[in-house]
């Protein structure tokens, strides 16, 4: 019996997918539906080789930290990412080493029951849609190359600095000082041979880091 944990904070989404997944294969089991970061937690425990259908958005900008403390603790658990932009796509990309599916927001019946399938059989899925996305994106390799040269932590903190969050919501985003999240700032400004938050934004821009016009579109 394969289990699915969904953890999606639209009770309608929800419903639906839980519906579908169920219509899928006599072998799938909805072990449990939540609307929160703390909901997925308490299902974890009960259920830590589910795989877990995840929202990107569930918990906003905590969702990535929540999902790798989670994922800590539980290291069996798969993932199937729903995404709601390609921004998600790419955070989850430089944050989280562990995603086995990539599907949007407008994911059709076909591919979420490719992903389960996928995933089930230990293989990866990416939507379509996703996938054209990064195969038309012309700076695939300076994001390799930006990859090969900070680490998780560092481009993380590269993504929140060019997104304009500020120092003392990165360290409380974060959950570490100033000081810490300073140390970090100047450590990628070395590795990367550059003096100021300036630069650093026109990098995270140019390899793809972060997605301008999907920042714009959502308000962000």
């Amino acid at each position: 019996m394969r289990e699915f944990l969904l953890a999606v904070p639209s009770d309608i989404l929800r419903a639906g997918i839980k519906t579908k997944i169920k219509n899928f294969d006599a072998n799938y089991q909805v072990v449990a539906s939540v609307s929160t970061l703390n909901g997925l937690r308490e299902a974890a425990k009960k259920h830590p080789f589910a795989t877990v259908v995840l929202h990107s958005q569930l918990a906003g900008d905590g969702t990535i930290d929540g999902w790798r403390r989670l994922y800590q603790r539980y290291g069996d658990l798969q993932l199937i990412l729903w995404c709601e932009r390609f921004q998600d796509v790419l955070d989850f990309q430089c944050n989280v080493p562990n995603v086995e599916g990539f599907l949007m927001a407008n994911a059709t019946n076909e591919e979420l029951e490719q992903a389960c399938a996928n995933v089930s059989r230990g293989q990866m899925f990416v939507a379509a849609d996703i996938a054209e996305y990064l195969a038309r994106n012309p700076r695939t390799q300076e994001f390799r190359d930006l990859l090969s040269i900070l680490s998780r932590r560092e481009l993380q903190v590269t993504q929140m600095i060019a997104k304009g969050i500020l120092v003392g919501d990165i360290a409380k985003h974060l959950n570490i000082s100033t000081k810490t999240v300073n140390t970090f700032r100047y450590r990628i400004f070395d590795k990367l041979g550059i003096t100021g938050d300036v630069a650093l934004t026109h990098i995270a821009i140019r390899s793809g880091l972060v997605d301008i016009e999907s920042e714009r579109r959502y308000g962000k």
